[in-house]
């Protein structure tokens, strides 16, 4: 996001163990690891604004729809 520092956004990530709370320069770095479909379902500003899922890099949000893009070859995994 053009003018924002990536560790300013927080991203709420549902896990099969519990929700996590992780800098969107975390989650760049590490993705979903071993749980592919392991996704962000929030995200916020460090100081507690809520923002869209789509301020999230569409290759970095995997969900759905970044997946089909990948596996359609529009766009590299980023993992």
């Amino acid at each position: 996001m053009q003018g924002m520092d990536d560790s300013e956004l927080i991203l709420t990530i549902d896990h099969p163990m519990g929700t996590v709370e992780v800098t969107l320069q975390e989650w760049i770095a590490r993705g979903p690891g071993p749980r592919g479909l392991v996704r962000p379902v929030a995200v916020r500003r460090a100081a507690g604004e809520e923002l869209p899922l789509s301020v999230i890099p569409v290759e970095y949000r995997n969900d759905e729809e970044s997946r089909r893009l990948i596996a359609d070859g529009i766009i590299e995994n980023p993992w």
